[in-house]
């Protein structure tokens, strides 16, 4: 599936595939339940795309031993779940990027 098609919950899914080397099976009897995508690695499991997001950025921030800077750095290109790395749906960190540009043009009057 196109990456920018994927939800949150479609990328931990993706995620957890990849880790147990495409086997549905193997991700179905996964054992590892201080992974923080545990809960939220089944297809059917009805989490709102806001606990996706946030389980994502924990996993995130594990994996870089809780180096925020790590994150916004990732040289990861082919993870799934990079789309969400940094806690927020891509589109959100869009537009809040776009406000933070558009108030840095913002002058004072008689500056």
């Amino acid at each position: 599936m196109n990456e920018r098609k994927r939800t949150p919950h479609q990328s931990i899914r993706a995620y957890c595939l990849w880790c147990m080397g495409g086997s549905p099976q193997m991700v179905k009897t996964c054992e590892d339940v201080d992974c923080s995508l545990y809960n939220l690695r089944e297809p059917k499991t009805e989490e709102s795309a806001r606990t996706c997001i946030r389980a994502i950025r924990r996993h995130c921030l594990a994996c870089t031993v809780g180096d925020r800077q790590a994150i916004r750095d990732c040289l990861e290109k082919d993870c799934v779940l990079r789309r969400y790395r940094f806690g927020v749906h891509p589109k959100t960190l869009k537009r809040r990027r776009q406000r933070q540009a558009e108030k840095s043009h913002l002058r004072l009057p008689g500056l």
